[in-house]
């Protein structure tokens, strides 16, 4: 009696008989790839890839692969999967912030991720500047020759409507990822600009994409509106947590009553970094001490109307600008900040938000930004009307408090341990290309 491999697909049968009437014998090493063929079988007939490949086989019938053997099923055919972004550089912002981590979390997994990018800065490049996008496009062609799946990050862009064509053209499947920029907020920005993309191009992207993902209902909703029948995926990014819980900030002895707020991100009005100058000047005159740290680059004229706005108000000596700050000068940062502040009006996720609650920290955000809702289920600190200024001075005079403070700063930690990992992101993401089409 011959042997017979079997298993059931979507309804239908896959065998094939090996031994009787195959017209040769089979020896013993051959008995053994076999075995290992039946034991492997039905995992590869999970595949997506395989599956569309056998509902389109004429007989249904396909024969074992008897030549080679299957030690490890993902290292058989890892996803290779092309990242289109505008730029990499590290100034641009949350969505390069994203790729870098979702590298990491796919590490240790069986996925080679290429990144192309437009441009090599985060300046702010001419439209018709079409060097660039020139060579972003055979690059991008490039790169989607053999590849399972392309990751456009963002619905405007060149990179966009070059990653989309050229993924077309190989026949190669995409997903797109927001980062926020269909919020009624960015699209005030350029209104007539973006306008126009959505109507020519960028609602058929999103529509036609294999799925759209977003971080938050809110943003789910924003999508709707634009692109109804766009495929949706809720997926948040991850970073890395530590192990266990991080010390409390460092403090001087002459310095236990003063509140010290960090600010991390980009210098542009939305963030509303000059809400946070105002409240900590109507604190400052009714003699509460609170000292305000301002991490981050950005536009050139908001960044000089800050400056102007904190000597007005005479907070020299209590807000600090430091500019852009690198991976360790971040991780100085931890060592002194009480706090975290965000008043944004508009943010998808919030990637600073989420590195404080990683490293203990509390965090007063903005009902507008993406993790609203966790760290309000979580009480890892305080969520406010990002316009309401007596409410944010409410916050720093409750996280005055140490006791309050270190409370909500270990259910920060937890609720990071759980939702905001490298690990939980990299599954997400796993399981996303998977049911995007990526064999």
């Amino acid at each position: 009696m011959g042997l017979f491999a079997r298993t059931e697909i979507d309804g239908g049968v896959l065998g094939q008989p090996f031994g009787q009437g195959s017209g040769r014998r089979l020896g013993r090493a051959n008995d053994e790839k076999v075995r290992l063929a039946n034991r492997y079988l039905p995992a590869i007939a999970a595949c997506p890839g395989f599956r569309s490949w056998f509902s389109q086989s004429r007989s249904g019938r396909v024969p074992l692969m008897s030549g080679r053997v299957i030690d490890n099923l993902e290292a058989v055919s890892p996803r290779r999967v092309v990242h289109a972004l505008r730029t990499l550089d590290p100034a641009g912002g949350g969505v390069v912030t994203y790729v870098q981590h979702l590298r990491r979390s796919l590490a240790e997994r069986s996925v080679e991720l290429h990144c192309e990018a437009v441009f090599p800065s985060s300046r702010h490049w001419r439209v018709l500047a079409l060097r660039w996008p020139w060579l972003f496009r055979a690059r991008i062609r490039a790169r989607l020759d053999g590849a399972d799946l392309l990751h456009v990050h963002g619905v405007f862009g060149w990179h966009v409507l070059l990653g989309v064509m050229a993924a077309r053209r190989a026949k190669c499947p995409y997903v797109v990822t927001l980062h926020g920029h269909l919020h009624p907020d960015a699209l005030r920005e350029r209104r007539l600009a973006k306008w126009l993309c959505l109507s020519l191009f960028g609602r058929r992207v999103l529509e036609d994409a294999a799925a759209v993902t977003v971080t938050a209902e809110e943003e789910a909703h924003c999508l709707r509106l634009h692109a109804p029948a766009a495929h949706v995926a809720e997926v948040l990014p991850g970073l890395d947590v530590p192990a266990s819980e991080p010390p409390p900030p460092e403090r001087p002895i002459a310095d236990t009553s003063c509140l010290r707020l960090l600010y991390l991100g980009r210098l542009h009005p939305h963030k509303g970094v000059h809400r946070l100058v105002q409240a900590l000047a109507a604190l400052s005159r009714r003699g509460v001490s609170v000292h305000l740290t301002v991490a981050g680059s950005g536009l050139r004229h908001y960044r000089w109307w800050l400056h102007r706005l904190v000597a007005w108000h005479g907070l020299g000596s209590r807000v600090m600008f430091m500019g852009h700050v690198d991976a360790d000068e971040r991780a100085a940062l931890w060592n002194t900040a009480d706090a975290l502040a965000l008043p944004s009006r508009s943010e998808n996720f919030g990637f600073a938000v989420a590195e404080a609650m990683a490293m203990g920290r509390p965090v007063i955000v903005s009902k507008n930004v993406g993790l609203a809702s966790l760290v309000s289920a979580k009480e890892s600190g305080l969520v406010v009307d990002a316009r309401d200024s007596v409410a944010l001075q409410a916050a720093f005079m409750a996280l005055a408090d140490p006791e309050r403070r270190q409370r909500y700063g270990r259910n920060a930690y937890q609720a990071a341990r759980q939702a905001l990992s490298l690990q939980t992101m990299g599954d997400a993401h796993w399981q996303l290309y998977e049911r995007s089409g990526a064999p």
